[in-house]
């Protein structure tokens, strides 16, 4: 009864729409402000420790957070066309660039991953150490490359590599400037070859295993590359195969993990070919999503990670007819009391206490030094680069496509 009590207390709270525009500018203003100058940006600050999370170091999570702030970064500066954000987003890639490592792969790897054994349901931790033995997992030198934060190959997430390209690929629409296109050329090489013959994308260049993650990322990035360069033959023909790979996967078995980035591949997918069967698959997500996840996500929590997936659906519904129908009210409806709390979300000028509900505060006398973050939750005492990716990117959707 107190869990319900409190979500109603935060729909009745949260009636009026925000002004996306202006919370979009508050963090876009904290990103491009003189003091932050390095190649990426601070990492986040738990406000309970009172203590920055990364101060000294760059793991593997923070290098794909990083990505997926630039993307959105990169996403927003399309839209706007506000060229503050041109010089960040530029340097990021520049970053990126001095962290990729060359990969490639020999004939008698292609030819053992054509058998499809990386498939194989069973012995997996003998099948991968037999692999690495005889050097058959990657090979360290070749046109392709892949980003780590340290020069191993097993943290080059292929997320990452994924995320370099989609925000290359934006940033290149956005601003005319080719420079990057040698490296879009090697990440999306080797994007290409951690893909499993038959499956998603390997994980990492020393795994043989894909993630939900992983695969949506990836698609989204060899979506926008298609719909930018569909004369690149060789990138069509394995966007195509991927296409119905993971379309069969997850209408077999649909993960919540997929939902966002899938979802905002599958519009992509959409609105570049117009092809029913993606139409299918999108309305497919959106019940999955109204019938089963919506209800795994909390009401106090930040959500804008299915945000950006749930408002490309619905733009794409939308684009193709679909208006007053169950499934568009639920999740316009879901939208728009999300949208709602991204005011109570989003860290304020000055702001030096996080209202925990009542009378109750944290005092957090560091919380103005992230102004234009987000929070991890409404009564959340964290803040992290993705958090206001996430949430940037969805607002941009959202007011690309006038959902709201």
């Amino acid at each position: 009864m107190v869990a319900v009590a409190a979500n109603g207390c935060i729909w009745a709270a949260a009636a009026a729409v925000p002004d996306i525009p202006a919370i979009m500018r508050l963090t876009v203003d904290s990103w491009v402000a003189p003091s932050q100058a390095g190649d990426f940006l601070p990492y986040g600050f738990d406000f309970m420790t009172d203590q920055p999370i990364e101060p000294d170091r760059i793991s593997p999570a923070n290098l794909i957070r990083q990505a997926t702030a630039a993307a959105a970064l990169a996403n927003y500066y399309d839209y706007t066309k506000d060229t503050r954000g041109r010089d960040r987003v530029r340097r990021t890639l520049l970053a990126f660039g001095r962290l990729s490592l060359p990969i490639g792969k020999t004939r008698t790897q292609r030819f053992v991953e054509g058998t499809r054994i990386l498939s194989l349901p069973v012995g997996r931790w003998k099948l991968k150490a037999a692999l690495d033995r005889f050097g058959l997992l990657y090979r360290p030198s070749g046109d392709g490359k892949v980003v780590s934060p340290n020069g191993n190959y097993a943290d080059a997430l292929v997320g990452t590599v994924a995320l370099a390209l989609l925000t290359e690929l934006t940033y290149a629409r956005a601003s005319g400037d080719a420079s990057f296109a040698g490296l879009r050329a090697a990440w999306l090489d080797g994007l290409l070859g951690l893909r499993i013959p038959g499956g998603g994308f390997r994980q990492d260049p020393l795994a043989i295993d894909d993630s939900d993650y992983g695969n949506g990322e990836a698609w989204l990035a060899l979506a926008v590359h298609g719909d930018m360069h569909p004369d690149d033959l060789r990138a069509m023909n394995a966007l195509s195969d991927l296409d119905a790979t993971l379309i069969r996967r997850y209408s077999e078995k649909p993960s919540v993990m997929f939902l966002g980035w899938g979802g905002m591949a599958a519009a992509q997918r959409y609105r570049t070919t117009h092809d029913p069967k993606f139409l299918a698959f999108l309305r497919q997500l959106s019940d999955e999503f109204v019938e089963r996840f919506q209800s795994r996500l909390r009401a106090e929590g930040n959500n804008c990670a299915a945000m950006e997936g749930i408002a490309s659906m619905v733009a794409a519904l939308q684009h193709s007819g679909e208006k007053n129908t169950d499934r568009m009210r639920f999740m316009l409806d879901w939208l728009s009391r999300e949208v709602a709390k991204l005011e109570k979300l989003q860290i304020k000028p000055g702001q030096q206490r996080l209202p925990l509900g009542g009378s109750a505060y944290l005092a957090a006398p560091r919380m103005a030094e992230y102004a234009g973050g987000f929070l991890a939750g409404i009564y959340e005492p964290l803040t992290r680069v993705d958090a206001a990716g996430h949430c940037l990117s969805a607002m941009v959707i959202i007011e690309r496509n006038q959902l709201l």
